[in-house]
């Protein structure tokens, strides 16, 4: 199946695109897409964006359990820091 990425804020520097697409696995979840971005970019470390990131498929919220289909949009962001 394929997905488009999109990608914002930090994430969108670390990957060096705003709009990627992929071809993935049947099962696979929004954590296959974000594991896949940190093997394919090395700039790209889920675990250096202290507040965490946001994940969003087809506009509604996600996680990374959250099960993908083909044609689905995934979008990462850095979550909002909280003060």
């Amino acid at each position: 199946m394929e997905v488009t990425i999109r990608c914002y804020g930090g994430v969108a520097e670390a990957v060096g695109e705003r709009s990627l697409s992929r071809v993935l696995e049947p099962s696979s979840t929004v954590g296959d897409v974000v594991d896949g971005l940190a093997a394919e970019f090395d700039g790209f470390e889920p675990r250096t964006f202290s507040d965490g990131l946001t994940y969003r498929v087809n506009g509604g919220h996600a996680d990374r359990a959250t099960g993908l289909s083909d044609g689905d949009a995934v979008v990462l962001s850095e979550a909002p820091r909280e003060e």
